[in-house]
């Protein structure tokens, strides 16, 4: 049977095809690394159009020596990383692709040992190469092989002509990735914007996914710091400098850049004069315009905001075209950690520093309502280790109106934005105002453990759910300890094991008070529980989390009962002769399920597991009260009458006898059992 989309008009008798689903349009300014974790997270998210806006500034090291090798070529490098983060990377020769590109020649490198690569390379013999490199080459695709060998060729008979006049260049730590590039942009007459679209296919990036924001004018970056100190190169404003604040970028054409100022002595009465006589404002990209014309969503992004970031907003017609485009979010990202540029500004800084690039130092008079509608600043930095690495916020010195504010710890691991927050903060900015129903996506897992008295097993079991790795699942984690008032070395030990949250309850209050913090403090979409016992394997979380993940179930718990042969005798292993907590824990596993079956009409085999997960806006609506033990049965009772589908998936466990920890009693069970009754009809 066809499908209703498939299904003859009544007035035309043809097939209507249904229109393709809408998409967010949602344009990044980027650098190098300091945007990857939020490119990602809106590159995985199937309703998001995502346009990157660069600037090629870049004249350190490799890239600042190809420059000068090419003249009139910007720097290939933040090209190459940003097509290596969107390229797919699903196919074996895509991999092999990445792993070339990548490739840096060894630093020190003899320029007859790299030509004997690149013609190695060219000629199809890879004995010469790292075995890691030269088992790379065979996986390619043959089209690939046959472009990378193009550009490669390319670049030698470059080289070979330039070395006939006497030039040559240095190949010491230079990426296989940007030789191609300056392959490509030879082949492509020396087009700068051009050679972005054709690396782009070669890399089987949709072209006009990355874009240069200027029409490609080859400038070079220079700052002037408050201290009146001058830094000649982009490689100098993020290098280690001293920690007073640059006060100016001047953007400077190639002949007086290399002529006046690379490598030469300060003119008498300093560099002032020259550079603000000198300093040019390079013209918009026309692609780059469309892209924030169209946008539904604008981002300045985090990152090294002197080199990679403010001299794009310097660009004549970004302001311009932002500020034309009344219907756009427009969101200003503050970076979490300082870098070498920001050594003293603070959030209030980096925003005012965005608006004076955007009006061009006064030339144009723009309204920051215009070109900004949110900032997002750091904000309670629980894994801070020294809070001099922070960005500080201050909201007495901000100069913006803070209901313009979203203050939040922003990390996910240390100094990288979490590219699952942002995609969230977005889609409750957006959702109001829009036709386009976002799906969350979901992002960070939050393994909560609660825990009393536990310092013979806290080490092992926190190694243990540290080592799980949830990034295949497009997912970071956080570990969050919660003690409920040890009187042992349990907060010591658990203190003492690296990327671990711990908060500690004022006073004894029960495990369910324990779970109700934790699940407080989670910062994840996914919230899992799990004991710091040792009774369960770290492992079984990974199927948990894949099932919240791959599945449409927002809550699923781990059963012990599924991989248990003989109940009877496990429970003996564990209460020896004592055959009133046998028969208790036996037959009262057993009258909890049947009451969850009687009073909410679903079957839950194993109510108490320890190991559980859940959507956490899920569970955090349910509004939890309960303390102790009691909260298990309240989370079921809740989910029950909401009637949220439960899950339960086979877990292994390893029970504990009670002399050596065990701390269930009669008195949870029957409070569990009360509140299944309590929650039933309670409004």
């Amino acid at each position: 049977m066809a499908a209703a989309s498939d299904r003859p008009s009544v007035l035309t008798g043809q097939a209507v095809n249904p229109e393709p689903p809408a998409k967010l349009k949602v344009v990044l300014f980027s650098g190098g690394s300091g945007t990857q974790s939020i490119t990602e997270a809106f590159l995985r998210h199937p309703q998001i159009a995502l346009t990157i806006l660069i600037n090629a500034y870049d004249d350190g090291h490799s890239t600042g020596r190809l420059r000068r090798f090419l003249p009139g070529m910007l720097g290939p490098s933040d090209v190459r990383k940003n097509i290596n983060r969107i390229m797919p990377a699903l196919e074996r020769s895509q991999k092999s692709l990445k792993l070339i590109s990548d490739h840096r020649l060894p630093v020190g490198i003899a320029r007859a040992d790299a030509l004997r690569s690149i013609d190695a390379i060219v000629g199809g013999d890879y004995s010469p190469l790292p075995p890691k490199l030269a088992a790379a080459f065979p996986q390619l695709a043959c089209w690939q092989a046959a472009r990378l060998n193009s550009f490669l060729a390319t670049f030698r008979t470059y080289f070979d002509g330039c070395e006939k006049t006497g030039a040559t260049f240095d190949f010491t730590d230079c990426a296989l990735g940007n030789l191609l590039f300056a392959g490509c942009y030879l082949d492509e007459a020396s087009d700068f914007n051009q050679a972005i679209d054709a690396f782009s296919q070669f890399y089987e990036v949709e072209p006009g996914r990355l874009l240069n924001v200027t029409r490609g004018e080859n400038l070079f970056l220079v700052a002037e710091k408050e201290n009146g100190v001058v830094l000649r190169n982009e490689a100098d404003i993020v290098a280690a400098q001293d920690a007073s604040k640059i006060a100016q970028l001047f953007l400077i054409d190639q002949e007086t850049y290399l002529t006046r100022i690379e490598n030469q002595p300060e003119p008498e009465g300093g560099w002032g004069e020259l550079l603000r006589r000198s300093a040019r404002v390079p013209l918009i990209n026309p692609r780059a315009g469309e892209a924030l014309a169209a946008a539904d969503v604008i981002i300045y992004g985090p990152g090294t905001q002197h080199s990679s970031l403010f001299p794009s907003y310097m660009t004549a017609g970004v302001a311009e075209t932002i500020a034309a485009n009344t219907r756009a979010d427009k969101v200003f990202i503050g970076n979490i950690h300082r870098d070498f540029d920001i050594q003293a500004d603070d959030a209030s800084d980096l925003a005012r520093k965005l608006m004076a690039a955007m009006d061009r130092k006064g030339q144009l008079q723009v309204d920051w309502r215009d070109v900004v509608s949110h900032f997002f600043v750091q904000g309670d930095n629980a894994n801070a280790v020294a809070e001099a690495k922070y960005v500080p916020f201050d909201e007495s010195r901000f100069a913006f109106p803070l209901e313009t504010v979203k203050v939040r710890n922003w990390e996910s691991q240390q100094g990288r934005h979490s590219g699952g927050y942002v995609l969230d903060e977005l889609r409750q900015i957006v959702q109001s105002r829009i036709d386009i129903e976002l799906a969350a996506v979901h992002h960070m897992v939050s393994i909560v453990i609660p825990v009393l008295n536990e310092d013979a097993t806290i080490e092992p079991v926190l190694k243990s759910v540290g080592a799980l790795d949830f990034q295949p699942l497009g997912l970071s984690k956080e570990v969050i300890v919660v003690d409920g008032g040890s009187a042992d070395k349990t907060v010591e030990r658990a203190r003492s094991v690296r990327n671990v949250r711990l908060y500690e309850l004022p006073r004894p209050l029960g495990r369910g008070a324990a779970m109700r913090l934790g699940l407080e403090k989670a910062r994840g979409n996914l919230v899992v529980f799990f004991p710091g016992d040792d009774e369960y394997r770290a492992e079984d979380l990974a199927t948990i989390v894949d099932t919240l993940v791959h599945s449409d179930f927002r809550a699923v718990l781990g059963t012990r009962t599924v991989k248990c042969t003989e109940l009877s005798d496990r429970l003996k292993a564990i209460y020896g002769n004592n055959w009133r907590l046998y028969l208790t824990s036996k037959y009262g596993g057993i009258l909890l399920s049947v009451a969850v079956l009687l009073l909410y009409n679903r079957y839950v085999a194993d109510v108490f597991s320890s190991v559980k997960g859940y959507d956490t806006r899920l569970l955090q609506s349910l509004n939890l009260e309960s303390s102790g033990l009691d909260l298990e049965t309240e989370i079921v009772a809740k989910l029950s009458r909401r009637h949220e589908y439960i899950l339960e998936v086979p877990v292994d466990y390893k029970p504990r006898t009670r002399a050596a920890g065990k701390k269930i009693r009669a008195g949870d069970g029957l409070r569990a059992l009360m509140a299944l009754l309590r929650f039933r009809w309670k409004r």
